[in-house]
């Protein structure tokens, strides 16, 4: 192709890229040490570890990693909800998560540690590419947003979960109360507005 044809396609095939550059979300790289963090969750135990590494460490690729990109529902607890949130969480999916995540992680001072526990778990196996996962929860987060009344979240998380490609991801969510403290539910609800 003759030279100056060329330099006309150069700056004519830009113009032509630049509504698509729009389509596309940017975000913040992750550090270095993201990738280094993610093990193949080739068991549930390996899953939930991702799982608990990814919220402590607000590392937005890794907990993305977790879920099944298509068809993830959360559930929440129909207390902290309440009827006005019922079109907020009525089609909550993957998108959503992330956006409540990516939220929260830009609240939060990179010297912060955000805290989860498990405990008292219980799993369900319906299958070889099947199961559900039930445990008692106590989120700790060190968010800066004063207007979040909450640093300590408490409740009953229990996650459907689905095999692929010899992978387990969290299919479903669902988040439940068990005391009067406020739940992981509350966070969602806020972040993902704010």
């Amino acid at each position: 192709m003759p030279r100056p044809l060329r330099r006309l396609l150069l700056p004519a095939t830009s113009l032509l890229l630049l509504p698509l550059a729009a389509c596309f979300e940017l975000r913040e790289p992750e550090p270095a040490t993201a990738s280094s963090e993610w093990v193949s969750p080739t068991s549930i135990d390996v899953l939930l570890s991702n799982f608990t590494t990814a919220v402590q460490r607000l590392n937005a690729a890794n907990y993305e990693r977790c879920f099944v990109p298509a068809r993830y529902r959360f559930y929440p607890d129909p207390t902290a909800a309440g009827s006005t949130n019922a079109a907020l969480f009525a089609n909550w999916s993957i998108r959503e998560e992330l956006d409540y995540f990516n939220r929260l992680r830009q609240r939060t001072p990179a010297s912060a540690q955000t805290q989860l526990q498990l405990s008292a778990r219980r799993d369900q196996l319906y299958g070889t590419d099947s199961a559900e996962v039930s445990a008692q929860y106590q989120l700790t987060l060190a968010q800066t947003d004063t207007a979040f009344r909450y640093r300590v979240l408490e409740g009953n998380i229990r996650l459907l979960l689905r095999r692929r490609n010899n992978e387990w991801q969290i299919a479903a969510w669902r988040d439940l109360a068990t005391s009067n403290r406020p739940v992981w539910t509350e966070a969602k609800k806020y972040f993902v507005r704010n």
